[in-house]
């Protein structure tokens, strides 16, 4: 069993003392109530990281200015912030508010933004409004009065938020501060702004309760401040024991894919950045990077690359973690895959947040621990991909007798395909989580036995939950699209050999199967051209995995042709015709790869429904969707064998689609 002498270790930061070094660092959750302030459904969130064994639990942004929306200047803040304190203490965690002011990343919509200098940012396309110094001050004040309000509410410290490209990042790059006064102009003039919000904070709340900030170890940004640039900072920002932590992130907006790290990214990928405070500093430094292994996150605490580890999406996908890890649990951890797709890329497009591998997550509010069964029942699942598994695990949790066919030789079901696309290794975890509980489980799980109709009557089940998936679309339309050099992507990555050097890949499922495709064939030597029907590839790919996917595209030299598509196929060629233009143009190719969305598998469903059985079905067999849509159908179908599932909120809102 795996010893954790520093992970569980407790740890002095200021004036308050957690109980081990795992951290959920801030992160947005749309959970607030209408006031911005924390509501019951935010702190059930929070408390149920603290009842896994959490140290510290530190929530989202919170507005200090009415620029943006001044969140501590609504009538129930103490009150609603010690209501979030007090519960988490009843945990065992603590409890940190963050402070923040987005500047020209703000809303355009509402007003224009402010910032340093008139830079725009992304997500923004308003050229921001140039603060004056009488601006400038105001908005210090406010970073005060919100710590303030904190401390009042019996919060355990307070977090500076200088990182991500928010107004004190902006002040602080050369990228986008251009002024000449007090606050910009050089080095140590860009640092006016963050060192007079340190002392406007203490000079409020005084030095006996705790102030830390969190910065940008690094822009990853040309023309922005460096890792070198951080090194230097970093005495000005601890100067005279102002702060008692430093949290040490990356990245900007201009280079998202680093702030919230897809799974392309290595894990612990950006520790470094900690590790250069940590060398120079004698207060407690906060790590980030894709660290979704406790084992990993003991071995950097060993190393001196930190104090405490952000584990943030690990957190969310397993808000047991810490427990299950301090009692040798390690099998039962629900990693995190980085797929970004039910925590950041519901924050984009403006819906609360969950977990794509763990449905659960967001809801904990008014669905509660999965209750035991008064009446077990005999329960089969067919199929053992994502929704299957979960919808197995969730129905022996509640007590039931659970039988699980799967005609592979391993669970996973598209995941274990998914996997094996360059970068994507981390998606093999679903099916050994998903093994390894149904094993704890007790489930009779018949791998290499595809479910069919007679051997399910056999068992005399109670209830059938079919997850039988689908098959890859072969579009419409197209002449030629049977002929034997045209293939599918789900083959390509399975290990089909595609003949010849020059590949066309169709993307008419807009998410990310043809970019795996056409990287996998890129790293094998072959020229790659992507066509599809939409303004880009994969618009509706979580934005941080697009901007990854998009950087790995043009390093491998994959040609991406967007509002094209194919109207032909021939051997050794394709004609392709352009939307706007109207104009088609042969071009030389040696195989095409379809990458073209899913046909449900429905076969099995009618025959047991025509049979008399109760019959649920599941994932892709009831409509194709994406893992989060098969996790939660898996789940929400096990619990409703005993109408355990509470309905007094909607438990799925609707995707707002972004190009």
């Amino acid at each position: 069993m795996a010893e954790f002498r520093h992970l569980f270790s407790p740890l002095q930061i200021g004036s308050f003392t957690v109980r081990n070094r795992i951290v959920s660092t801030p992160h947005h959750t749309l959970f607030t109530d209408d006031d911005g302030l924390p509501g019951a459904r935010e702190i059930a969130y929070w408390v149920s990281k603290a009842r896994g064994g959490i140290g510290l639990v530190e929530s989202h942004v919170h507005g200090i200015h009415w620029s943006i929306g001044d969140t501590f200047a609504q009538p129930a803040a103490v009150t609603k912030f010690r209501n979030a304190t007090e519960a988490i203490h009843a945990e065992g965690a603590k409890f940190v508010g963050q402070l923040w002011h987005p500047g020209a990343q703000g809303n355009a919509a509402i007003r224009s933004p402010w910032a340093p200098s008139p830079v725009s940012q992304p997500d923004s396309w308003a050229v921001p409004h140039e603060m004056t110094v009488a601006e400038t001050r105001e908005v210090i004040g406010g970073y005060a009065r919100g710590a303030a309000v904190l401390r009042e509410a019996g919060v355990d410290g307070a977090e500076i938020h200088g990182a991500h490209g928010y107004l004190i990042t902006q002040f602080l790059s050369p990228l986008s501060n251009k002024r000449e006064d007090e606050y910009g102009g050089d080095f140590e003039r860009r640092m006016t702004f963050a060192l007079e919000i340190i002392d406007a904070i203490r000079n409020e709340v005084g030095r006996d309760w705790t102030v830390g900030m969190r910065i940008s170890g690094d822009e990853m940004t040309e023309g922005g401040y460096t890792s070198d640039d951080f090194v230097r900072m970093i005495p000005f920002l601890t100067a005279d024991g102002q702060l008692d932590y430093l949290s040490v992130s990356v990245g900007t907006y201009r280079s998202k894919d680093t702030v919230i790290a897809p799974s392309y990214y290595p894990n612990g990928a950006f520790v470094y950045l900690s590790a250069l405070a940590k060398e120079v500093l004698d207060i407690p430094v906060f790590c980030i990077g894709r660290i979704n292994d406790p084992v990993m996150a003991e071995q950097i605490l060993e190393d001196r690359q930190a104090d405490m580890v952000g584990m943030t999406r690990a957190n969310i996908c397993d808000p047991e973690l810490p427990r299950k890890a301090r009692e040798g649990r390690l099998d039962e951890i629900r990693h995190c895959i980085g797929c970004n797709e039910g925590c950041w890329g519901h924050v984009e497009t403006l819906r609360p947040i969950n977990c794509a591998f763990n449905p659960s997550v967001g809801r904990e509010e008014y669905w509660g621990d999965i209750r035991q069964t008064a009446s077990p029942k005999r329960v089969v699942v067919a199929g053992g991909g994502p929704a299957g598994c979960e919808a197995a695990r969730v129905a022996a949790a509640a007590g039931h007798s659970v039988t699980l066919f799967e005609a592979g030789e391993e669970l996973g079901g598209q995941t274990l395909t998914a996997a094996r696309a360059p970068g994507r290794s981390d998606w093999g975890e679903i099916g050994r989580y998903f093994s390894a509980e149904l094993r704890r489980l007790g489930v009779d799980v018949r791998v290499g036995s595809r479910a069919q109709a007679g051997d399910i009557l056999a068992l005399k089940p109670d209830h059938v939950i079919v997850a039988t998936g689908g098959t890859p679309r072969v579009p419409d339309g197209i002449e030629g699209i049977e002929l034997p050099h045209v293939v599918q992507a789900w083959e390509v990555l399975n290990g089909r050999a595609v003949a010849g050097d020059r590949v066309l890949v169709l993307d008419d499922e807009h998410h990310i199967q043809a970019a795996s495709a056409a990287e996998y064939l890129a790293s094998q030597g072959k020229q790659v051209v992507i066509v599809t029907r939409e303004f880009q590839i994969g618009p509706n790919m979580e934005p941080n995995t697009r901007m990854a996917t998009l950087r790995r595209l043009d390093g491998a030299g994959v040609a991406v042709s967007a509002t094209t598509w194919v109207r032909s196929i021939a051997p050794g060629s394709a004609v392709l015709y352009h939307f706007y233009s109207e104009q088609d143009r042969e071009e030389s190719f040696d195989a095409v790869v379809m990458a073209c969305g899913i046909i449900p598998e429905t076969a099995l469903s009618r025959q047991l429904t025509e049979s008399g059985l109760q019959v649920r079905s599941v994932g892709d067999c009831a409509g194709p969707g994406r893992l989060e849509m098969a996790t939660f159908q898996g789940h929400l179908a096990a619990r409703e064998i005993d109408g355990d599932v509470p309905r007094d909120r909607p438990l799925v809102s609707m995707p707002i689609r972004r190009g």
